[in-house]
């Protein structure tokens, strides 16, 4: 802490420039419904002693010099459109400042026009998102203490989310599995965007995604729009920045999750083109080839990371986008490293477990008049999970025992088309076609030392998307989403019809009232349709499996207490059908899995399994204004599943309620020094487990565990909090951000699982993550 403060001193005491610091501000304004750009929009910079302003030119591009650094808010005003205002945004010294503005053509008659500022906070990127939408903020992903700069892990911070655990970021959303969420970026598809990620998951210990090439996204949690298939929990809606058009900008950056650099700036291939890019290596990599330890002896995550954006407009062949993001991880855990150094490592077996993920992406986006665009874009995309265990045999010799291959590849041609008919009716549709590879192999050693495969296959199939949506403002009081969405498994000639709805209210300023519902479906993990049967006949045993279905009902009310602050309660009803479990009378469902490193390899699986979750979420939050914001968030739901046996029972993820608080304080000393202080707490209801039979366990001398209470009981309440400290400075030619996350700060122990160890004959606990200190340091140039 001592070395905290000296650096914080050495900071403060950098001689301050005598001019005043100013940067530019500059972006683009689009239509909201045609996503066409809007020429002559005026903009100005509010607050300003001299007149600051400038419109838009016809590609909708506006910029503005010489802003002061700080804190700045600007007014957009258009003849026919709604007002918009855009407040607090943060302007330093190094980095100029690109926006991406939708405005929203009013349906009142143009002398009918009374237009205030529409701040819309409260409001998704998606418009077509009638209800449980959130979007997700760069800067509040950035600010709020505890989330590591991790979408997964802020969406913790929403209500009705939380967290599986402490060391993976997989999200639980309204008592939902993590398996039922869906990724998406830049309109495709993609699998678990994490670090030591297995097949089928959404989740992982360390995030892959960088918040640093993000824009503002879409968080959704029920009723999605048409869109949005193949998810039944929630969606991550993600979307890239461009790079900067007109200069080069330079980034770098170490915290406990990496070194990470950056760069961005025009390229020569078109007006107006750009490339950004991000690179990180694992910090711990770094520390543990200089020599330093960290706690995690010599079994230390090792993984890499990469981001790119290439954007390419052009004057008459519409635009250009080429992307990709790509992670590359792996640990080790060798018997010549045990010591007193190293818990984790078995002195007669060396282990090393691998994961890999890629995806990249060319669109196409072309508008044949002001009003009718379409989108077309390819995309791959790919994950592979490798194993391997060696293990000392009676010679004192390491020989090979076990060896895991699992690879998924996903190919996906997207189109999208969409038209504004008028300034009441806008019409999308669109068709998403995925062929998905998959090969898997795992084999161990006999003891006549041949390898007899456990997994063995490589197979095949498609799954076809088609939707179409239709929004109709019968005022600018009142929308219409109405959508269908329908899917196709080729495997299996599974289908799904899926009507969607959703209805917007707003009586005045203050106020309003939604609702909205749909059926949505999911096909299983891939891998487990090609499980064979253990007759070696070759057979799949889960082939004709359907889609896991769930029909969604939300209400909501939204009431702003003043233009800053906001009262949300949302209420909603989930009916889950077709749910894979056993065969044989049973407790297991799918509906208990996705938040581990795999999937159970269960054979003969059948849709006759039910679920339900439903429960009510109420939201206090202050956006941030006047130098400060808090947020409050609380969940009480109750999901419940029953099995092949047809018992009603807790799912594993049924926790009953979650309560978030966090709050935070920014203290600008002047335009080149800020301070900032944010803090989380989170209290919840404890993991559901299966309780150990211990005298039995003792008997048998392994864990036994009594089936007729599957999750009847719950670990005691979790309980975190976390503190954060920031600084700011602001030079002429660099700005650098100092951060230490204080996550945990009371060090408590909250119990993760309970096992029998058969060696004292006893049940022991493991806890989750205690006290981390999370500390990160930016420079920006």
């Amino acid at each position: 802490m001592r070395h905290i403060v000296l650096l914080l001193i050495t900071l403060i005491s950098i001689p301050l420039i005598a001019q005043d610091l100013t940067q530019t501000i500059k972006g683009t304004v689009l239509d909201k419904q045609g996503e066409y750009p809007l020429f002559g929009v005026n903009v100005l910079l509010l607050g300003s002693d001299e007149f600051v302003g400038t419109t838009t030119d016809l590609d909708g591009n506006f910029k503005l010099e010489n802003v002061p650094i700080g804190r700045q808010a600007l007014k957009l005003t258009y003849i026919g459109y709604q007002e918009a205002v855009l407040s607090n945004i943060l302007v330093n010294s190094a980095k100029e400042v690109v926006l991406n503005i939708t405005m929203e053509e009013s349906v009142s008659e143009l002398s009918e026009v009374v237009v205030s500022a529409k701040k819309d906070k409260h409001k998704s990127v998606n418009e077509l998102a009638s209800v449980s939408a959130r979007t997700i903020s760069i800067e509040e992903m950035s600010r709020f203490s505890g989330s590591t700069q991790d979408p997964a892990r802020m969406a913790q911070s929403y209500a009705g989310v939380s967290g599986a655990s402490d060391d993976r970021n997989d999200i639980i959303v309204r008592g939902n599995s993590p398996t039922g969420v869906l990724w998406r970026m830049e309109g495709i598809d993609i699998p678990s965007p994490n670090h030591f990620a297995a097949l089928g998951t959404t989740g992982g210990p360390v995030g892959m995604l960088n918040i640093n090439n993000l824009q503002n996204s879409d968080f959704l949690s029920s009723a999605f729009p048409a869109e949005y298939g193949n998810a039944t929990a929630a969606v991550f809606d993600l979307k890239l920045r461009n790079g900067n058009t007109e200069k080069y900008e330079f980034l770098g950056q170490i915290g406990f999750n990496g070194f990470e650099v950056g760069l961005e700036g025009p390229i020569s291939i078109g007006r107006n083109a750009s490339v950004l890019a991000n690179y990180r290596y694992s910090t711990l990599g770094v520390f543990h080839a200089l020599g330093i330890q960290f706690g995690t002896g010599f079994a230390v995550p090792q993984y890499q990371d990469l981001t790119f954006k290439v954007n390419v407009p052009t004057e008459k062949a519409g635009r250009f986008t080429l992307w990709g993001l790509g992670g590359l991880s792996y640990i080790e855990f060798n018997a010549d490293e045990v010591g007193e150094d190293n818990f984790f490592s078995d002195d007669s077996q060396n282990t090393r477990f691998a994961s890999n993920t890629g995806v990249v992406s060319l669109s196409h986006l072309y508008f044949f008049n002001q009003n009718t665009s379409s989108n077309f874009t390819l995309a791959a995309s790919g994950t592979q999970t490798l194993g391997k265990v060696e293990q000392l045999n009676d010679e004192n010799v390491f020989e090979h025992v076990f060896g895991q291959d699992y690879r998924q590849i996903r190919y996906t041609a997207n189109w999208k088309f969409n038209q504004k008919i008028n300034a009441k009716n806008r019409l999308t549709a669109g068709v998403i076609y995925e062929l998905h590879n998959i090969n898997a192999v795992d084999s161990a050693r006999q003891n006549n030392g041949t390898f007899i495969p456990d997994i063995d296959f490589d197979g095949n199939t498609s799954l076809i998307q088609a939707y179409t949506q239709w929004q109709h403002r019968f005022s600018d009081k009142l929308k219409l989403n109405v959508g269908l969405h329908g899917q196709y498994l080729t495997l299996n000639d599974a289908k799904s019809l899926e009507p969607r709805l959703g209805l917007e209210f707003e009586p005045n300023k203050r106020n309003t009232f939604s609702v909205g519902g749909g059926l949505h479906s999911q096909m299983q993990p891939v891998l487990i349709y090609f499980l064979e049967d253990e007759d070696a006949s070759g057979n799949l045993s889960n082939q004709n499996l359907g889609f896991t279905r769930s029909t969604h009902a939300v209400a909501g009310w939204n009431h702003l207490l003043n233009e800053n602050m906001r009262i949300k309660v949302e209420a909603y009803h989930q009916y889950l059908y077709d749910i894979a479990v056993d065969s044989f009378s049973s407790s297991f469902s799918m509906l208990n899995t996705g938040a581990d490193f795999g999937f159970p390899d269960r054979l003969n699986l059948v849709n006759e399994g039910t679920g339900y979750n439903y429960g009510i979420e109420l939201t206090l939050e202050k956006f941030f204004s006047q130098n400060y914001y808090f947020l409050f968030t609380t969940s009480l739901f109750d999901s419940k599943y029953k099995g092949s046996d047809g018992v009603s029972r807790n799912t594993l993820f049924n926790s009953n309620y979650v309560i978030n608080a966090l709050a935070g304080k920014e203290f600008a000393f002047n335009d080149k020094f800020s301070l900032t202080l944010d803090t989380k707490v989170t209290y919840s209801g404890g993991r559901r487990y299966t309780p150990i039979d211990l005298d039995e366990s003792i008997v048998q001398g392994k864990e036994v565990l009594l089936r007729d209470e599957t999750f009847e009981v719950q670990y005691d309440p979790y309980f975190r909090t976390d503190f954060k400290i920031g600084f700011r400075h602001n030079t002429k030619k660099f700005t650098q951000t100092f951060s230490i996350d204080l996550q945990n700060v009371t060090n408590n122990d909250n119990i993760f699982i309970q096992g029998f160890d058969p060696k004292d004959n006893q049940i022991e606990t493991t806890y989750q993550r205690g006290f981390f200190p999370d500390v990160r340091y930016q420079i920006l140039f």
